[in-house]
């Protein structure tokens, strides 16, 4: 009997890539008898499978070299070549896809943590924001602010044993980037509690990581990250931490620094906030903009 295929890509930067991860191997390993189930980490596994590659994720392949232009956007599920969208991937869309082919899907053996939240918004005081250079202490507060304080995870709901593992993934990956001087970050702390960060990456890093590039050889950097707590947004800690990490990548001597932006309605990485700050758009992907600023 014929195997259907299912592929999970991730990057090692995203505690939910790896949470992803271990739920879907969990949900496949139900299946055994009707799915074969690969997972590939872009950063450390070769791509090597005993079945071809469908064209979406060869698409995606392309990408990681450098040259193609569908984005990972830190991890991304193929079932018999069809991407699942969402992030986590959607229950809903695994489940139609596996019955397509006369799968039975278990929900219960698909559980993810999120659910729609209500945050109250903070009223601070900007003189009291602190923006610190990424150092290894500093490296799980980082991570804090994808789980912990996730806008989709209510607080109270956090449990340390759900994401520690995750967590100390990526702590290890970005204090060995760190070491390496091939990522600069920085963290922003209102009364000592992290709200927000950003990540960026050497050019050919950022496409092993999965994002479309505009040029593999050019000595440019590109932010893989911005992620800013739903109680201060819309207080410019956004503006503040790009700033400081395009005026500290032309201190580095990179040619440019590059972003993936999106349309100002997703409200993460608007394109809006880069063009304020000088990006301009050199890429279109569908409703995507790949923007640059030269140094």
């Amino acid at each position: 009997m014929k195997k259907v295929i299912a592929r999970y890509f991730y990057s090692p930067i995203c505690t939910e890539s790896f949470a992803s991860l271990d739920r879907l191997r969990r949900l496949f390993n139900t299946m055994k008898e009707h799915v074969h189930f690969e997972a590939f980490n872009t950063i450390k596994d070769h791509f090597d499978s005993a079945f071809p590659w469908f064209t979406n994720e060869k698409e995606l392949l392309a990408t990681l070299e450098g040259t193609g232009n569908k984005p990972l956007t830190y991890s991304k599920l193929f079932i018999e070549g069809n991407e699942i969208k969402g992030f986590p991937p959607s229950k809903k869309m695994i489940g139609q896809i596996l019955q397509a082919y006369d799968i039975n899907f278990q929900q219960e053996a698909y559980q993810t943590y999120y659910k729609q939240t209500n945050h109250d918004s903070w009223d601070i005081s900007v003189d009291k924001l602190k923006v610190r250079k990424y150092e290894k202490k500093l490296l799980k507060d980082v991570c804090l602010v994808c789980t912990k304080y996730n806008p989709f995870l209510e607080i109270g709901d956090y449990m340390k044993e759900n994401w520690n593992e995750y967590e100390a993934l990526k702590e290890s990956y970005l204090e060995e980037k760190l070491q390496e001087e091939k990522m600069i970050g920085f963290i922003a702390y209102y009364e000592e509690q992290p709200v927000g960060f950003i990540e960026a990456f050497p050019l050919k890093l950022a496409a092993k990581l999965g994002f479309p590039i505009s040029d593999v050889n050019l000595n440019g950097i590109m932010i893989t990250c911005l992620n800013i707590r739903k109680e201060v947004s819309g207080n410019g800690i956004a503006s503040k931490l790009v700033k400081e990490i395009s005026n500290e990548a032309g201190n580095r001597n990179y040619q440019s620094i590059e972003v993936l932006a999106f349309p100002d309605k997703s409200n993460w990485q608007p394109i809006s906030l880069y063009q304020a700050q000088g990006y301009t758009s050199v890429k279109t992907l569908e409703d995507l903009s790949l923007m640059r600023k030269d140094f």
